[in-house]
């Protein structure tokens, strides 16, 4: 929920953004750009909940396989954007996200641990 909150909230910005580029002096190739890359990474994030959603119905091993790709893409989406745009809130809420995917995988793996109940 969390991630696709957070790709929610980044893609209604997408007009915004858009505005902001027609008003300033980026021309070329970077205008048209921009704007693609904005919703790349809010379908980007859609994706990785969508996945993790999904990886809830497969089996043990291949449920920490996917949900371990998708909290190491979102801790180098989290990484990348340190570096390049500093920190903001975009970044702690792919933090949630990511601890959130990594509590579960882990509570999951617990649970299959132990008997189950009569």
């Amino acid at each position: 929920m969390i991630l696709a909150a957070t790709a929610a909230l980044h893609g209604s910005g997408y007009s915004e953004v858009e505005a902001a580029v027609a008003e300033s002096d980026i021309e070329g190739v970077l205008s048209g750009a921009i704007g693609g890359l904005w919703l790349f990474t809010s379908i980007h994030w859609l994706f990785l909940a969508v996945l993790a959603v999904v990886a809830a119905t497969l089996a043990s091993r291949v449920r920490t396989v996917v949900l371990g790709l998708v909290i190491a893409v979102l801790a180098a989406d989290i990484v990348l954007l340190l570096v390049h745009v500093g920190p903001f809130m975009g970044e702690v809420m792919l933090g949630a996200a990511a601890v959130a995917y990594a509590l579960g995988a882990w509570l999951s793996r617990r649970g299959e641990t132990t008997a189950p109940m009569p």
